[in-house]
């Protein structure tokens, strides 16, 4: 069985989504055009969260642009071109122990924590370009809260 998740994060720079790989203990593999899943498409999974309801062709899937690897899990992440936008969008097949692998490292079907990462390197980036400082913090339930001084 195959069931591609669409991870609900638009990915508009590359060099944060790498920050934020390594932060997480992840592998960004960069150039990498093929990721790793099930390998073969069984249209046997078409809710909302389904990469197929979200424009990706499944001929399509385990290609894309990048591949971004979770120590202990088989399976990869896809970085894909943005099917309906600018930018990229992350895919994998989350069925399955090596899905689970995946998921629950990064805090579920939609990859929360990676998700936060990114967005939390981003707009940490995004402020100090504007001169702010900014110091962060992971509260105790694993979010993260940014504040920002300009400087």
């Amino acid at each position: 069985m195959s069931h591609v998740a669409n991870v609900e994060v638009e990915v508009t720079d590359l060099d944060v989504l790498k920050r934020a790989c390594d932060t997480l203990g992840l592998e960004f593999r960069e150039g990498q055009r093929t990721w790793k899943w099930w390998g073969k498409w069984e249209n046997d999974w078409n809710t909302q969260d389904a990469a197929v309801t979200n424009g990706y062709d499944p001929k399509l899937f385990g290609k894309g642009e990048h591949a971004i690897r979770v120590p202990g899990a088989t399976y990869e992440i896809g970085v894909v071109k943005n099917p309906i936008g600018n930018g990229y969008r992350l895919i994998y097949d989350n069925f399955g122990s090596q899905g689970r692998k995946i998921s629950e490292r990064l805090g579920g079907m939609k990859l929360t924590k990676l998700n936060a990462e990114y967005t939390a390197t981003m707009s940490a980036r995004q402020l100090r370009r504007k001169g702010f400082r900014v110091t962060r913090t992971v509260l105790t339930n694993g979010s993260i809260k940014l504040k920002a001084v300009k400087a």
